[in-house]
């Protein structure tokens, strides 16, 4: 009796062969990314083999159904995008930019630094005194009227 553990997961032919076409792959193509034979991968999606849960696994990352790691959980990769557990995506060419936004922030903070410039604006604006009684609140209307000779 082996003493070996197995992850217990079975993995069913049809689901291995799914994800192999959804990926657009050739059993030849599969093999190669597996390191593999066409054999083995015919084996496997005839149910003539148990499939390794670490090469689904890996046809999965390689794939982009599924990202390696707990902190990948949920995320996906189809075509240029990204795509988060929310929902949300990103296209490959906005996540390139990322670096250079967060560079410029970087250099933005080292020349206020540098520069001893104050960050408050430069016009500031009193908070309204609380205080004063309704009828002291400023009213354009009455201030006009009295400006005119009107009511007083």
């Amino acid at each position: 009796m082996s003493r070996r553990r197995t992850s217990g997961r079975w993995i069913e032919p049809q689901d291995f062969q799914d994800m192999r076409k959804r990926a657009d792959m050739t059993r030849k193509q599969a093999a190669a990314a597996l390191d593999v034979t066409v054999r083995t991968i015919q084996n496997w999606e005839i149910g003539g083999a148990r499939i390794p849960w670490m090469a689904y696994r890996m046809l999965r990352v390689l794939t982009g159904y599924g990202l390696p790691g707990k902190a990948w959980e949920g995320w996906t990769v189809c075509g240029d995008r990204l795509y988060a557990p929310n929902g949300q995506w990103y296209e490959a060419n906005t996540l390139e930019q990322i670096e250079q936004v967060f560079g410029m922030a970087r250099l933005w903070r080292q020349m206020y630094s540098r520069a001893g410039r104050a960050k408050t604006a430069s016009t500031v604006v009193p908070f309204p005194d609380i205080r004063r009684s309704h009828e002291d609140a400023y009213n354009p209307l009455a201030e006009r009227l009295q400006q005119r000779g009107g009511a007083r």
